[in-house]
């Protein structure tokens, strides 16, 4: 079972998943762009797919992967 908490409240090179399912992708939270005020955040597996995500953002963490 993977915890559930906020996208803030982890630190740079943290894996997390959005929903809470072995099928989900894996992030990578990055660093914090501060005129977007969100994270840029990366698949594991694809690089060069980077959203923004919110800082308030759900994620889940402390899973098998």
């Amino acid at each position: 079972m993977a915890k559930k908490i906020k996208l803030r409240n982890t630190n740079q090179g943290q894996y997390f998943r959005l929903k809470d399912t072995e099928t989900s992708p894996v992030w990578v939270r990055g660093e914090f762009v501060r005129g977007e005020g969100k994270y840029s955040c990366t698949k594991f597996d694809d690089t060069n797919h980077e959203k923004l995500m919110k800082p308030t953002q759900n994620i889940y963490i402390g899973f098998k992967f």
